[in-house]
Formats: structure tokens, sequence, C-alpha cells
């Protein structure tokens, strides 16, 4: 057993050597199908099947043994002739890895019977990944194109598929029946199975399956490759418990709705941070409103004199990032502030720090909570329910939004041994958290993985995005995490974002009410459209209520909610849109975002970051958009009139 275990993982260590490998998890093969299905650059392809026999003789007397090559060999052809036929599709080879079996036993590495022939590769060459390589490489096998190689892939190992609800329209995808199914990516398929099958060869196993983390630019598939890991865990490991936390409830509740796609997805437990802290730790009292605490810090702040000069909201900004750093006590006096931007004095330090201590006294004895505090206070007092629930897999989505005191606490929701899963893009990370791995105590080491290959937007959204993005951050300041060129050339052309005129909030959902009524009578479904809303003037609710009075009732409604319809336009406030893709996507109150970067009572520091935040905001909002983008917004079209 060992022998076909260690050949399971050889197999996914060929892409170094030019072969990629797609494998079905092990005991899902059906029934005389393939155990792989390997692909070499010139289109060449194998079905592979892993026998462990180690002789061509029958094992008469060995119940344990495996069946003899020629039953594997008859069931291999046998369901390629199957698929093949039904589909109508040009075959590809067929291959057994025999691992245990000496050369000597089959010399010209060949079984035959009639006209039908499979190469087996036996012991020596399945050691060595490299060995394995070139002995595919010497094989001759028939070229295939790449969508019946698809279709086979689709065959061989049906995990792989992606249940998409967004098909763009402009692409031009073949007609006939051979047109290539939708599927995970070789990359993305390793990264969706890492660890989930033994390796023998792994030293101190229990510690190396603990931590992976993906990365990648945006709409690379990161969060494609959670939901495929949830669903895996969910299928071969039933009894395992699977927990799926992310940022926000939009997000949140598209996951969930992609999981229901696939077979047994709903034993995978997903929410929100603080839907999974709340579950496991009351929260003091009713959460302190923004007014409120800003209220509270303008007349408290007042005899600290060194913080005169401070916006009520940075200072409220600072206080949540001390308690989101557990830096409650002195320690933040000589904390690194990475990220940050406004310098402080010591004096400054510790006025903040004094006042954080009174917050939190006034929270205590009002019987009142805020958002950033509680998770604070549940880890310096952690009730024992905190460990009551625990969990067999962790994923979290959108990690770089999770502060470090918010990892501390899942991580004790983990069993021991348990895994970790992350899913990442740290340069979206525009809520001010900016932290490293290792400030967390998480050493990815050898345990990141990268995905470079954009696939949710067309080439003329993400160059609008960067674009945009450069024109507001220098690249000494700020690096932007775009696909490489070659990348993006393989994209879609496709049309840059449509700029329309901003104007007053009433004026932007006239024109938005105009340009869905024209969009819809085009035949583009109401699930395809996402309305993202910024800034503080125009609330999600408003435009909700104008555009099912304009367009309908049920026309539009929020994807907070957890049981949105379907069939309907989303709509989604900007801070909430990471993780969200569509194939239309408009963006209103950009004006109003903007405009608050002229507040001539803000610092030059203060102002610098907000421009940071608000850029990286709407570049998130931009590259939602898989097919189209359409901005309301009098600055970028001012600016890009300028550019013409």
């Amino acid at each position: 057993m060992t022998h076909l275990i260690k050949t399971r993982a050889l197999l996914g260590q060929l892409e170094a050597h030019g072969i990629d490998a797609s494998r079905a998890m092990r005991g899902s093969a059906h029934q005389g199908g393939p155990d792989a299905l390997l692909t070499a650059a010139d289109g060449r392809c194998w079905l592979v099947v892993i026998w462990g026999g180690t002789s061509l003789q029958a094992a008469l007397f060995d119940e344990g043994a495996p069946p003899p090559l020629e039953t594997v060999a008859r069931a291999l052809m046998n369901w390629r002739h199957e698929k093949g036929a039904a589909a109508d599709l040009r075959m590809p080879d067929l291959l057994i890895l025999a691992p245990a079996l000496p050369p000597g036993e089959l010399p010209r590495g060949v079984w035959s019977e009639g006209d039908d022939t499979i190469h087996v590769i036996t012991q020596r060459d399945c050691k060595k990944a490299a060995a394995l390589a070139q002995s595919l490489h010497r094989l001759t096998a028939s070229v295939l194109p790449a969508a019946t190689i698809a279709r086979w892939r689709a065959a061989a190992v049906p995990e792989v598929r992606i249940d998409s609800p967004w098909k763009r329209k402009s692409i031009q995808r073949p007609a006939d029946k051979l047109a290539a199914p939708l599927l995970l990516d070789y990359k993305q398929e390793r990264c969706a199975r890492l660890d989930l099958e033994p390796d023998p060869d792994a030293e101190n196993l229990a510690r190396d399956l603990r931590l992976r983390v993906i990365t990648g630019v945006a709409g690379c598939g990161k969060t494609l490759v959670l939901v495929h890991r949830a669903a895996l865990l969910a299928t071969h490991f039933p009894q395992a418990r699977v927990l799926l936390v992310s940022f926000n409830r939009p997000l949140i509740n598209d996951l969930r709705r992609r999981l229901a796609r696939h077979h047994a997805g709903s034993r995978v437990e997903c929410c929100t941070f603080n839907q999974w802290l709340g579950r496991v730790a009351r929260s003091a009292g009713d959460m302190m409103s923004e007014p409120e605490n800003l209220r509270w810090i303008e007349r408290e702040r007042s005899p600290m004199t060194s913080l005169s000069k401070l916006s009520p909201e940075w200072l409220r900004d600072e206080l949540r990032w001390m308690c989101d750093h557990a830096l409650a006590d002195e320690t933040y006096l000589t904390a690194e502030r990475k990220g940050r931007g406004t310098r402080l004095s010591a004096r400054q330090r510790r006025e903040l720090l004094e006042l954080l201590y009174r917050y939190r006294d006034h929270l205590r004895q009002n019987g009142r909570a805020d958002w950033s505090e509680w998770p604070l206070t549940v880890r310096e007092n952690p009730p024992a329910s905190l460990f009551a629930e625990k969990f067999d897999h962790l994923l979290i989505d959108e990690a770089q939004f999770f502060a470090p005191v918010w990892l501390e606490l899942l991580k004790s929701a983990l069993k021991p041994g348990g895994h970790l899963f992350l899913c990442a893009d740290p340069t979206q990370g525009f809520l001010k958290r900016r932290l490293s791995w290792s400030a967390v105590g998480l050493d990815v080491r050898s345990r990141s993985h990268k995905l470079e290959k954009p696939y949710r937007s067309t080439r003329a959204i993400l160059e609008f995005a960067r674009d945009f993005y450069r024109s507001r951050l220098s690249e000494e300041d700020e690096p932007l995490n775009l696909p490489a060129p070659e990348w993006l050339e393989t994209l879609e052309p496709g049309i840059p974002p449509i700029l329309q005129p901003g104007g007053a909030g009433q004026d932007q959902l006239r024109r938005l009410t105009a340009d869905l009524k024209a969009l819809r009578q085009s035949g583009m479904p109401a699930s395809h459209i996402l309305i993202l809303v910024a800034g503080r003037t125009m609330t999600v609710q408003t435009v909700m209520q104008h555009l099912n009075t304009s367009l309908g009732s049920n026309s539009a409604s929020s994807v907070r909610d957890d049981h949105t319809p379907e069939e309907s336009i989303g709509v989604a406030h900007l801070m909430a849109a990471t993780g969200l893709e569509r194939p239309v996507v408009f963006l209103l109150g950009c004006d109003d975002l903007i405009a608050t970067e002229s507040n001539p009572l803000l610092t030059d520091e203060e102002r610098a970051e907000l421009i940071q935040d608000h850029t990286r905001q709407i570049y998130v909002g931009i590259t939602r958009g898989m097919e189209r983008v359409v901005i309301y917004e009098d600055r970028l079209l001012a600016s890009s009139n300028d550019r013409a």
C-alpha cells in the first residue's frame, strides 16, 4: 500500500518536469476508471491507473492482492471506450504505473491485447519524479486539442469541475459539443488538495499538515480553491468537522451558495468571524454605534492636548488598531506601528493608551460593547465555551482583513494537529491591519503558494484598474499586485470601464435606473449585475428602495441578507465588496468618497492615508467586474478627459 501512496504523491511532483497531473481523490475513482490524467505541454495525454501488483502471475491464495494486470487494463480500456463513445471524443493513450513490479516481469514495458496497447512503467522509473517524467517524455502518444483534454479531465476527475452561475456572453466559445467545460486549472487543483492525502516521505507529518497559505492577484481563483477544498473535505472526510470563516456577510452568503452546489457541501459550517465569536462568547451588551463612538472620543480627548490636532476619526481607527493587535497595555508605548502612516510622539502614545483605558472602562460600566474591543476582551478572559467546539479543518478566506487577535482566537478552535488553510491578497488590506504572518505566530515558510493566472476580469478592466491605482499612488509608496504582463496578454481584451457623470445621489440613481433598464432589455440576467455603493451619503437601503420602486418589487436585494433571491440585482457597500464578483458591476458614490480627502481639518499624513485607503477600495470595486464596469464619478471622468 505504501508504494501506491508514494506513486500518487509522485504525480504531484511532475509539474517541475513539464507534466501536469490531475488526480482523483483516493477512493473516488469510478469503477474501472483512472486514478489520474497526465498532460504534457505538447498536448500528449494519458489516462493513468496505479497498480500495486508485484508479479504478472495471479496471486491465487492472497485475498488482499490486487487484481491481475490484465483485469485492470481491460477495465481501463472499457472505461475509456464508454466515455469516449458517448461524447464522440478522440481517445487519449492509456498508462499503467506499476511501482512494485520488477522491470524483468515486463521487459518491453507494454501490455497488449489485439489492437489495444497500454504502456506500463515499472518499479525502476516509479521511484523518482525525474525518472518518471523522462519515461513519459520518451513515450509516443496522441496529441489532443485542449478542449478534448478538458473533457477527459472532467470525466476522470469530476471534482475539478466549476459549477459557476456566471458565464461571460462576450467570450466566443465553440458551439459544438466539444466546448471545454469550466475546470480548475492544474495549479488551483493542486492547491485545493494540499495535504489531503498522506505523503509517507514527509517528516513530522502532523506538524507539516497544519498550515497552508494561498496568495495571488485579484481574480486568480483563491476563493474558488477554498470552496473546492471545503467540498472535498466534506465529501471524502465526512467525520471531520470543517469551519469556513470569512470577513463579511455578503461573501459568506456567497460562499454558502457556492457550497450548496457541491455534493455534501452542507456539511461545511460557514460564518463570519463575528458570527463565530457570538456563538462561543457572549458580548457584554449592545454595540456602540459609530456616531456614539466619535462623540465619546471628541469629549474625552479634550484635556489631552497632544491629541488635539488628530481627528476623532483617526483616533477611533488607532484605538481599533490597538485592540486588533492586543496592544491595550504599556507594550503599545514601544510597539512598531507598521503601515499606520502618522508618526506619534511618546506623549501622544501615552495619552492614546490612557484614552483606550477610559474607553474600555466606559464600556464595562455601561454594559456596552465595541466590535473591535470585544475580541480583545474574549482573548483576555476566555470563556470555557471558546474551547468546547473544536474543528479538524479551519479555512479562512480574505485572511488579509483578519486582525491578529481574530486569528489567535480562531486558532483556539482547531483540534491538536488540525489543518489551517488561509487565502489572502495582502495588497487588498485597506483596513490598516497590514499584518505579517510571522507577527501572528504563523510560520509560512515552504507553506505558501501563489496563484498568478487571472481569470475573473478582462484585460481592459485590469489595465484601467492599474492606471487608476497608479494615478493616485506611486509605485515606490505602494507596490501593486497585478498579473505579470505575460498573463495579462492571455486575457480576453474586453472594453474599458465606462465613466458616467456623477452628480448628486438622485442624479446617479436616475442614470443607474436607465442603464439597468437598457441592460435588462438586452437580455442580461438580473443576477449577473452587482451595484457597489461608496461613501456615506448614499446607502445600500436607499439604492434598493429606489430600484424596487423603479424596476419592480424584488428587483434588487442586499447581498448581505442571508436569503438573497438568486434572480435579483445584488447591492452591497463598497467596503463589503471583497471576494464578490459579477459579470457587470456598477460603482456609485465615488464622488462622496473622494470628496472627504479635501477636508481641511486633515493633516497631511491623515490625507495620505485616506487617499491610500480609498484608492484600494475603488480598485477592489473595479476588479469585481468580470465583463463590464460602469462608474458614476465626476473626478475620474475629468482625469480621463485630461489624459485624452
